[in-house]
């Protein structure tokens, strides 16, 4: 019986090739699965309803829902904004309003105005 040096040859390879897709698996995402649902980044824990002080601006209030939040203005309007991009948790927009919110602070954004910090 003669033994084919290819077939060694040819198992190495699909070893190797097994090494490296398994290697290359552990750097990838992990499908957009994460604890606040499909497709939504997970962020810092946000109470469902908070104030931020906007000093000489007055105040906002952001009552954070799934994947939007309802912002009220110091003017008292109201807006509903989704997550923007949808896979954002911290990030919101629509229009031409916005609204980011990070560490204990919101960049509150409107077409026309300044943007104003605000600060719980």
């Amino acid at each position: 019986m003669t033994a084919n040096p290819r077939a060694g040859r040819r198992a190495l390879d699909l070893v190797l090739a097994a090494g490296i897709a398994l290697g290359l698996t552990a750097c990838v995402a992990d499908g957009g699965q994460s604890p606040t649902g499909p497709g939504l980044a997970a962020a810092p824990e946000r109470p469902r309803s908070a104030t931020y002080d906007c000093g000489d601006d007055g105040t906002i209030t952001v009552e954070s829902m799934t994947s939007a939040v309802r912002l009220v203005d110091a003017e008292g309007a109201s807006y509903d904004l989704p997550a923007s991009p949808p896979t954002q948790a911290n990030r919101f927009g629509e229009g031409n309003v916005a609204l980011v919110v990070e560490g204990g602070e919101a960049l509150w954004m409107k077409a026309g105005r300044e943007p104003m910090t605000c600060r719980q």
